[in-house]
């Protein structure tokens, strides 16, 4: 018998709400990765006091929205020239990472994910805080970031408001921890890739609503600063890709410009070595070294032009042995085309840059001289050679480089005397170079003859170390501090080359 006041009508109506009820929850349940991932709502911009400032030192702040699915694999290009010093900071090992160990001292930013996490067929929607770390590169990156996200239980109870829900969650939730290598673009711009983003969270599923990137422009541990604004004053485009556990790749962009350039230093210096034992008589090969000098707080150097006096002239059968340019691009150069080496030094990098110079085909009447830098970063770069024995780079990347020294060896002494060096006044090289910021300088450079004297191993005739002066552009004057600093480094320099 049915008890008095219920009907299997009842019952029955009460099953199928509880079925719909349950099947509602399953679809809620079901992970965003099933809908189409669409990048929304993003912003890339330094932040702050004078935020917009060409070279300034500022927080740079990233925000992506992540509609209508679940991302796997996240690559964010930054604009060139927007840089990160990874020696601001100490570093923090791959094994401390995955400890949640770093010293604090390593943190150089900070993370916010919104996420839904769902708890038995119910989404709980919360932002998940956590930094960003300085930690050790590996081969052939120029820095490698960590990311430790941390989701507390307390966090999940409070929102869900039903201790039996809460009950089922474990006690302690384990850091989210990634991994962010960083990759150098072809047009000198920096990637920061960050695959395999979880989609659960203890066994819970998780989908990743948005993220809140912020890069310090100082390093909290140590007080130096970290990121630096791009040093022209332009539009400048921040990428973003954005995969899918399932469904169609998503692309967006985001700009912001700087401003300021004229608040900006440009003021290169430069310094030529020519000569050597028993290369300084006329009609002999000898060799040559330039370096451009730079401070840190400089505007980029985008184009630099060296021409080289009429005391020298060029050895064309050299010419002969130029590479291809597929070879050049390829790293992969014959012997033969090697005149010299190079060295570049950057206060981002732990080491130089250092590789060949390379004779390069350019199909005109003289080959380009191709630069292959290897290190940290591998860096291909290529200036063209004119009938004024002028080199010209155009095209520079906006990265600090504080040393670039380019050297012309004996053998196979791409360049050869016209008259004897120890005799009258040493050669003037000329220079002119041009800053992202605008500015131009150059700069006519007395070189310093080695090889001179009784023994024919001493200098004979030196040149200060000349500093570029302005031709255009007006900026704030530089330091005195700063201008004994660039004297006394090119005195040390010049020491270091009589060795």
């Amino acid at each position: 018998m049915r008890p008095k006041g219920h009907t299997g009508g009842g019952r029955r109506r009460i099953r199928s709400r509880l079925a719909a009820m349950l099947a509602a929850a399953g679809v809620l349940a079901l992970p965003a990765s099933a809908q189409a991932l669409d990048l929304s709502g993003l912003v890339a911009q330094p932040v702050g006091p004078d935020a917009t400032q060409a070279g300034g030192h500022k927080d740079f702040h990233i925000h992506m929205d992540f509609a209508g699915g679940q991302v796997k694999d996240l690559t964010i290009g930054l604009p060139p020239g927007m840089v990160g010093d990874p020696n601001a900071a100490p570093l923090c090992t791959v094994e401390q990472l995955n400890a949640d160990a770093c010293d604090p001292a390593t943190k150089v930013g900070s993370v916010v994910a919104n996420a839904t996490v769902t708890v038995v067929a119910v989404p709980v929607t919360l932002n998940v805080s956590g930094d960003l770390y300085n930690v050790v590169a590996q081969p052939g990156e120029p820095a490698r970031f960590g990311i430790v996200l941390r989701p507390v239980k307390g966090d999940l109870c409070q929102i869900l408001n039903n201790q039996t829900l809460c009950d089922l969650i474990p006690n302690v939730l384990p850091p989210v921890i990634l991994q962010s290598a960083v990759q150098l673009r072809p047009d000198y711009g920096l990637n920061t890739i960050i695959n395999d983003i979880p989609n659960s969270t203890s066994g819970l599923a998780t989908t990743i609503n948005s993220q809140d990137i912020t890069l310090f422009g100082t390093a909290p541990g140590t007080g130096k600063s970290f990121m630096r604004n791009p040093t022209s004053c332009k539009e400048h485009t921040t990428s973003f890709t954005a995969v899918p556990y399932t469904g169609a790749t998503d692309t967006g962009t985001a700009k912001f410009t700087t401003t300021g350039c004229d608040n900006l230093d440009f003021s290169p210096s430069f310094t030529a070595f020519v000569g050597g034992p028993g290369q300084t008589a006329s009609g002999v090969p000898t060799s040559a070294s330039t370096s451009i000098d730079q401070d840190l707080d400089e505007a980029g150097l985008i184009r630099a032009a060296v021409t080289v006096p009429s005391d020298f002239n060029p050895n064309v059968t050299l010419f002969g042995g130029a590479c291809d340019v597929a070879a050049f691009e390829a790293a992969n150069c014959p012997a033969s085309s090697v005149v010299g080496s190079a060295v570049a030094a950057s206060p981002l990098l732990s080491q130089p840059l250092v590789g060949p110079v390379q004779l390069v085909n350019s199909g005109n009447q003289f080959p380009d001289v191709g630069l292959n830098l290897q290190g940290q970063l591998h860096l291909l770069l290529r200036g063209s050679l004119d009938i004024t024995k002028t080199t010209t780079f155009d095209g520079l990347p906006d990265i600090p480089i504080s040393h670039f020294q380019l050297t012309f060896t004996n053998p196979p002494a791409l360049l050869g005397t016209s008259r004897d060096l120890c005799v009258g006044p040493p050669p003037v090289f000329h220079a002119e170079f041009q800053g992202y910021n605008g500015a131009s300088t150059s700069v006519d450079s007395p070189a310093t003859v080695d090889g001179c004297g009784a023994s024919g191993t001493g200098t004979g005739t030196k040149a200060k170390c000349k500093k570029a002066k302005k031709k255009k552009h007006k900026h704030r004057s530089a330091s005195s501090a700063k201008k004994k600093h660039k004297k006394k480094s090119c005195k040390k320099k010049r020491k270091k080359k009589r060795r």
